[in-house]
């Protein structure tokens, strides 16, 4: 037998998604990088209402602007360039592009 007991915060949250949610609507909404909901979840297609999504918690995240560079970001965030492309699952950066500087 086991019970459920109150734990402290981590560094993930549940979502549960919603009909007509899309993954950038959530990503949006919660302020969380795009690339690393998928990679979280494993998802090679958003899933339908009712699953659970982890989301980052606690992260700093940004959008691209017109302009900014990889190596830009990362030297006015303190993040190495090798760090920032694993958090985000990427090599490079767009305009409007969500990205997660810090977790």
């Amino acid at each position: 037998m086991f019970s459920l007991q109150r734990c402290g915060a981590g560094p993930f949250g549940l979502y549960v998604v919603r009909p007509g949610d899309t993954l950038q609507s959530v990503c949006a909404a919660h302020g969380v990088a795009y690339a690393s909901v998928v990679e979280k979840n494993r998802l090679d297609r958003f899933p339908p209402p009712g699953s659970l999504l982890l989301l980052p918690q606690g992260g700093v995240c940004c959008v691209v602007r017109p302009g900014d560079t990889l190596e830009g970001l990362c030297e006015k965030y303190s993040i190495s360039e090798e760090e920032f492309c694993r958090r985000n699952n990427c090599n490079y950066i767009y305009p409007t592009q969500r990205v997660c500087i810090r977790h």
